[in-house]
């Protein structure tokens, strides 16, 4: 950051007076500008023993193969945003959705906040983000290419634990070489 999105000032990169930590501070009118991790949301959606996925058609990882989810936006609750990115991506109609595991992922700055769910209706095609979406028994996932570590963790924690799992998953997962992650499952 460069700018103060206040009022256009140079801003410097110091410990505002109270805080702990480095902030954006601008140096004309001192607003302190706070950077947050960035909240997925997304679901695990089921028709009978398949589970919705859809194969990305944007960048990163174009071409492979997610759990419809992503970003937040500003005045929605996290089921509200899992419940969109279902309907943008796969045009699907889920049912209740419960909190099925949270997920971080401190050194891209994301918690993922993944449901699950029931579908409405098996009927689901590709929204503008998805190439293609299909229903898919445990057998039949394209394993090999799965777009993010994330969803691999989750869908092997459906498949092992069950959608009613007596708590909610949590995990995180840490960034080592070669783009590789090393998970860490929290109780």
């Amino acid at each position: 950051m460069n700018f103060c999105s206040h009022c256009g000032a140079a801003v410097s990169r110091l410990i505002p007076p109270g805080d702990n930590r480095e902030r954006f501070v601008c140096d004309e009118c001192g607003l302190v500008h706070y950077q947050n991790p960035n909240n997925v949301a997304g679901a695990i959606l089921t028709w009978k023993d398949r589970v919705l996925m859809c194969k990305r058609a944007i960048e990163p990882q174009y071409g492979l193969w997610t759990l419809p989810a992503g970003f937040m936006e500003n005045n929605e609750s996290v089921h509200q945003a899992a419940a969109r990115e279902s309907i943008e991506e796969a045009r699907a109609q889920p049912g209740h959705l419960s909190l099925f595991g949270v997920f971080s992922m401190p050194y891209i700055s994301q918690v993922y906040l993944m449901f699950y769910g029931k579908l409405l209706s098996e009927q689901v095609s590709p929204g503008i983000e998805s190439l293609e979406v299909g229903l898919f028994a445990r057998n039949e996932i394209p394993w090999d290419q799965i777009a993010f570590p994330v969803v691999s963790h989750c869908l092997e924690l459906f498949f092992e634990k069950g959608a009613h799992s007596e708590r909610v998953h949590q995990a995180r997962f840490n960034r080592l070489a070669n783009r590789e992650v090393e998970i860490y499952t929290e109780i």
